[in-house]
């Protein structure tokens, strides 16, 4: 391992212990990307330059959903101008207003929806739908948070088996069929979300327990004053809202639309809609006046959940091979990838117990919070094991799993930003909320894969 990557994997260690300290590492980050830099350029004027550019590489990396979601918060604050808000919330108010009724609800429909279209265009559309009424939950908005992270990024997608593109991909990386892995993949998937799932449900019980009712959302109601919107508009415009989002969910099943696509294509309807919500609510010049109002309202409160991520997102794609050299240099070596090779070749540890190593590769390669990175090579990793080949397809279905839940978008705070800005969260405190079920559900699918691989021997 080069001098960098040492020092890199010390940085690193030491984010993760200010996160479980629940310490801010926003000015720790900064830091170490100077510290990088430093290393690499040996010039104070070059580290500065690393650090601006590592710092546009994480925005670069989050814009699209940047723009997404505040499209969304825009057609929320449209709506909430209108009081189309308080319609729903009337309609509603005989519904039982229970958390743990709730919290299973949102994330049951956030698991329907990410296996159909996958975790990001759902948490677009549910967030759509469901942050209007969010009130009538009975959650705080960091367990809407939660409910949407495990069941959508977490539990969906670590299997993704309706789409497939997932199992897909760590699967070709071990010379393997998604097929192959899938006998292995569902047992520990199951082990995996049940116990996390679990854990979550619990927390959160103790804790509301602990603390009084919160409000649902953070109130992000347009400085616009409510217009005179009568009761046939508001109908109106609720009927449209719920019927273009079934148009397109309809459309991304039917067309097999996923991924960034889905994405625009709800983004997309949430700024037409907006604008048809002011014409309607709106009389004269105000209908464009009040769009813009809207777009700066929207875009506002979503970059309060998005800058603070941008720095530990620069960080962190400096272990990248694919950032590092845009940030530091052609010849920067990939920290992360070195470290992993180092584990691999040095690390001499018997057959069942491979499953430790493997989720601990599968965190490694998680960190930059891009968990389709890390897939491409898990596969591989699994294969240069010196196990039968049944072994390495339980250990590849384990990687995917653990690369999934870490970096897919459950406990890596830069990798949670699109949730969290939608329910008005920070980052860093969903990622606390969702660290101790994760990391207790990885450690229940290493402990069953290592039984499972016992048994073939």
């Amino acid at each position: 391992m080069s001098l960098i990557s040492i020092v890199y994997l010390l940085l690193t260690v030491g984010m993760i212990l200010l996160l479980m300290r629940k310490k801010e590492i926003i000015l720790a980050g900064a830091a170490a990307i100077l510290v990088i830099g430093l290393l690499y350029a040996h010039s104070l004027r070059e580290a500065v330059q690393v650090l601006c550019r590592a710092v546009t590489v994480g925005f670069e990396s989050l814009l699209s959903i940047f723009i997404g979601m505040s499209l969304i918060m825009t057609m929320t604050c449209a709506l909430r101008a209108a009081g189309v808000d308080v319609y729903l919330s009337e309609s509603l108010h005989r519904l039982p207003k229970n958390a743990s009724v709730s919290y299973f609800i949102i994330g049951i429909l956030m698991a329907v929806a990410s296996f159909m279209i996958w975790p990001s265009p759902a948490v677009a559309l549910l967030g759509a739908l469901i942050l209007p009424i969010a009130a009538e939950t009975g959650l705080p908005p960091v367990y809407i948070a939660v409910a949407l992270n495990v069941f959508g990024h977490g539990a969906a997608l670590s299997g993704d088996f309706l789409i497939q593109g997932v199992p897909t991909i760590a699967a070709q990386g071990a010379g393997l069929k998604s097929g192959d892995i899938m006998p292995y993949l569902v047992p520990l998937w199951c082990v995996m979300t049940a116990v996390t799932v679990l854990m979550s449900f619990l927390m959160m019980r103790r804790n509301l327990k602990k603390q009084p009712k919160k409000q649902a959302v953070p109130q992000t109601r347009s400085d616009a004053a409510v217009q005179g919107c009568s009761r046939k508009q508001k109908k109106l415009i609720t009927a449209l809202v719920l019927l273009a989002f079934a148009a397109d969910t309809a459309a991304m099943i039917l067309l097999h639309i996923g991924g960034d696509d889905a994405t625009n294509l709800i983004s997309g309807t949430a700024l037409v809609l907006t604008c048809i919500i002011s014409m309607i609510v709106f009389r004269g010049n105000a209908r464009a006046e009040k769009v813009g109002d809207f777009l700066v309202e929207g875009f506002s409160f979503t970059v309060k959940g998005f800058a603070p991520a941008v720095i530990m997102i620069g960080f962190f794609s400096l272990g990248s091979s694919e950032f590092a050299p845009q940030i530091l240099g052609e010849n920067a070596p990939a920290c992360l990838s070195e470290t992993v090779s180092f584990l691999v070749t040095h690390a001499k540890i018997p057959g069942a117990a491979l499953a430790l190593l493997q989720s601990a590769v599968g965190i490694i390669y998680s960190l930059d919070g891009s968990g389709f990175a890390g897939l491409t090579v898990i596969g591989s990793i699994a294969n240069s094991y010196p196990v039968s080949q049944e072994a390495v397809r339980i250990l590849t279905a384990l990687g995917q799993i653990v690369i999934i839940w870490v970096g897919g978008g459950t406990v890596i705070p830069w990798s949670v930003v699109p949730v969290a800005s939608v329910c008005g969260v920070k980052p860093v405190e969903l990622a606390k909320k969702n660290l101790l079920p994760v990391m207790t559900g990885i450690a229940a699918a290493s402990v069953t894969a290592a039984c499972m691989i016992a048994c073939t021997a």
